[in-house]
């Protein structure tokens, strides 16, 4: 039987994106692609896709040209789409 030491530190795992899963280290800044978001409207789920220039994207955000203008998008909401 085995006791757990005073102090000790349990490891908590961080939270994971979906994209996170998706091998996606092949983007490069003015690569077009298509992210998607999923809604729940009147009951149903709908989807919402986009075409848009890739910049770059942080921990929170994608950076991105769509329509020629430049935009950030919450990466909790947007998923590559492939």
């Amino acid at each position: 039987m085995s006791t757990q030491r005073a102090g000790a530190r349990h490891a908590v795992p961080e939270p994971h994106r979906q994209d996170d899963f998706v091998a996606v280290p092949y983007l490069r800044q003015g690569q077009l692609i298509s992210l998607i978001r999923w809604s729940l409207v009147s009951g149903e789920w709908k989807y919402t896709t986009i075409l848009a220039e890739y910049l770059h994207r942080d921990e929170n955000s994608w950076y991105l040209v769509i329509n020629g203008n430049r935009a950030r998008l919450d990466r909790s909401e947007w998923a590559i789409f492939n």
